[in-house]
Order: C-alpha cells, then sequence, then structure tokens
C-alpha cells in the first residue's frame, strides 16, 4: 500500500474501483489526468465493461442523452446532442456541445447500445461512435447484391445494431428483404462482427413485411415491427434476432382494435416499449414488464393527438414513474405528460423545415468503439 503522508494511506484498488464505477463519465475522463494510475484503471476493458453494466442495472444513476440528426430542406444536415434526465417525474433536457467535426454529412442513425451509436456514412461505410468521449470507428457496410424474387416486387434494407455479450462483440445486422407471393418476404441477413472485422452471411428467414427500417436493440435482441395484411384486416407482430444464439423469433403486440392502426417500437431504460397508432386521433403505448412474458406488456398512457396519417408516434423515452413520456411524432420531439393529459412540443428542439429527423437515446458511457 503507498504512503502518501504520516499516518495516511491511499485507498485499495478495489474500493477505489467501486467508488468509481458510481461517478458520472464526465467526471471519469477528468479524473484520467489525476494520476497515471488512475488513468491506467479508467482506461482498462474491464472497468469500462463493469461501469456499462453498473449504469443499465441502476438506470437511477445514469446519465441518458440524446443524438439528433436531422435534414432541413436546402440547408443540409446538423446534429445535435442533449442531456436527458427524469428529475422530480420531469423529464428534462440541456443541449450540449456536438461532435459535428467527426460526423459526416451524409450520417444516419442505425440505432444505439452501451453509449455507443451506429451511423451510416459516405461510400457504403458505416461509424461507430461514443458521443461522450469523441472517439469513433469507422467499417465498410455490405455492398447490395442483386437477387430475383419470385414476387417481383423489389428489395428493402433493414438494419439493426446491439451488442452480444456471449463473446463480447458489437454486431451490426443487415436484413435484405425479397418480396414473394402473397404478402410474403424472404429475407437475406448478413452479420457486421466488429471483432473480427468482417461480414458474414447467415441463414435468412421468411416473414411478413418488416416495417421498421431500424431494429430496436434490448436484452441482447433486437427488434423490428411487421406487418401481414390479409381479407380481415393487418395483422401485426414483432420480429426477433437473438445476437449470440443467431434465432430468429416473434412476440406478439397487446391487443388492439383492428381498425386502422400503425406499431411503432422504442426501448426506454432497458425495456421494449410499443405504440399502437390510431387513426382516430389517439396511441396507446404499451411497456413490457419482464421481457419475453407477453402476458407482462401494460399499458402505459393513452396519447389523443392530431394524426393527420403520415406522422407516427414513436417512443423515445419514459420518466422512472411513466408520468411523462418523450415521443417523436412526425419529425417533431414532443412532451407527453399523463397527469396534465397534453402533448407538446419539447420547446429547446430546434423546429424548421425538416424533411427527415432520426432521433436515439443511449446512455454516458466509456465503452470504446474498437474492440
Amino acid at each position: 500500500m503507498e504512503e502518501i503522508s504520516e499516518g495516511s494511506t491511499v485507498l485499495p484498488q478495489e474500493v477505489i474501483f467501486e467508488i468509481l464505477l458510481r461517478v458520472p463519465v464526465k467526471s471519469l475522463l477528468k479524473f484520467k489526468c489525476v494520476s497515471k494510475s488512475w488513468l491506467s484503471l479508467l482506461s482498462t476493458p474491464l472497468f469500462t465493461k463493469t461501469h456499462v453494466k453498473f449504469s443499465l442495472h441502476n438506470p437511477q444513476m445514469t446519465d441518458y442523452r440524446l443524438a439528433v440528426v436531422a435534414t432541413i430542406s436546402g440547408l443540409g444536415r446538423f446534429c445535435h446532442v442533449y442531456s436527458m434526465g427524469s428529475e422530480n417525474t420531469c423529464v428534462t433536457m440541456v443541449k450540449l456541445n456536438c461532435f459535428t467535426k467527426s460526423l459526416p454529412l451524409s450520417s444516419w442513425i442505425l440505432g444505439s447500445c452501451n453509449g455507443l451509436i451506429c451511423l451510416s456514412s459516405d461510400s457504403f461505410t458505416l461509424m461507430l461512435l461514443n458521443p461522450c468521449t469523441g472517439k469513433f470507428n469507422v467499417f465498410p457496410d455490405l455492398m447490395l447484391r442483386n437477387k430475383g424474387g419470385s414476387g417481383g416486387g423489389g428489395c428493402y434494407i433493414r438494419y439493426g445494431f446491439g451488442y452480444d455479450a456471449s463473446v463480447e462483440d458489437y454486431k451490426v445486422v443487415k436484413i435484405l428483404s425479397f418480396a414473394q407471393i402473397e404478402g410474403r418476404y424472404e429475407n437475406m441477413v448478413n452479420v457486421y462482427s466488429l471483432k473480427a472485422k468482417s461480414w458474414t452471411t447467415i441463414q435468412g428467414f421468411n416473414s411478413s413485411y418488416i416495417k421498421a427500417k431500424l431494429g430496436m436493440f434490448a436484452n441482447g435482441i433486437l427488434h423490428w415491427q411487421a406487418c401481414y395484411n390479409h381479407g380481415l384486416g393487418a395483422v401485426w407482430e414483432i420480429v426477433t434476432f437473438d445476437l449470440a444464439a443467431e434465432i430468429y423469433g416473434k412476440i406478439a403486440l397487446p391487443s388492439y382494435e383492428n381498425e386502422g392502426v400503425y406499431w411503432t417500437l422504442g426501448v426506454s431504460r432497458g425495456y421494449l416499449v410499443a405504440c399502437c397508432n390510431y387513426e382516430r386521433n389517439r396511441a396507446d403505448m404499451w411497456v413490457m414488464k419482464e421481457y419475453g412474458v407477453e402476458k407482462s406488456w401494460t399499458k402505459l398512457v393513452t396519447i389523443s393527438s392530431p394524426v393527420d396519417g403520415r406522422a407516427y408516434i414513436s417512443p423515445l423515452f419514459v420518466a422512472e414513474n411513466g408520468d411523462e413520456v418523450l415521443v417523436q411524432h412526425g419529425e417533431e420531439l414532443e412532451l407527453y405528460n399523463s397527469r396534465e393529459g397534453s402533448l407538446n412540443l419539447f420547446k429547446d428542439f430546434p423546429s424548421g423545415d425538416f424533411r427527415q429527423v432520426q432521433v436515439a437515446a443511449y446512455l454516458e458511457s466509456l465503452a470504446s468503439p474498437h474492440i
């Protein structure tokens, strides 16, 4: 044990480790300058992984943020980052300085996990970025190969990004969906391993039409909402892909009125959230309290809003007690207050002639975009 002054000693390393796990990332970045030993400790993969796990299991001590990438007609793209939290049952957001110098102009968010955001980039490349540390990693996207489908309905591309804890590897999933007959689709699936630095093609699957362009990551599994139309109306379900086992599956959505609905998915504080948009100006939001248990779907709120058929509500972040819900409504961010029954534009989010807006919630972490 190292002596620092007469009658005093430094704390054991394991005690320092446990204390630093509870310190916000912003402070940890400053603490790297305290000493060489602290720099070494905070830079180890063990501390980084343990800190992420601690943050995921202690949401009340975790700082969440919101990354926004938007396109304004005639002005190109811009990116903003917001610090987001839930204090005294209220969702708060503060605009922060951004990492725009590192961000390609053609960027498009593909997903977030463990504090890392996966984005598209120029010339068939992808980027993995930690907005908190500013570190990023660029790697190749998979070139699309033409494949004829018997249905002749063309090809649709879907993405997903998540973490395979079984091998400690970040993975990007790219699904090529080819229309077949009677509203069914054949899906070719490719997976990029950050550890192996390569794409592989795995066994595909058949499904209904996958509506979601991006998969939502929760509990080691990616989720896309999908829909199959038949004579009696549309049947909605969640298509899943387990990153570790590479197994496809389905999760039933909560019961809904089959009268012109559109489902969207989100993840908040590790929970899978589903929102059923009805054409008659309302949306029901549900949370899966116990993952994989379909009976655990619990309705959070019913939001009344003027839906014009083109602007659907998607869940972004739910306050700890569920009283306030941050949603994306078309190209705007809105905050729903269940106590007042109000849905209002988020005042700190810039308005404009947006053509496209993408938003991803993420937690602060020291996770490295390199393995």
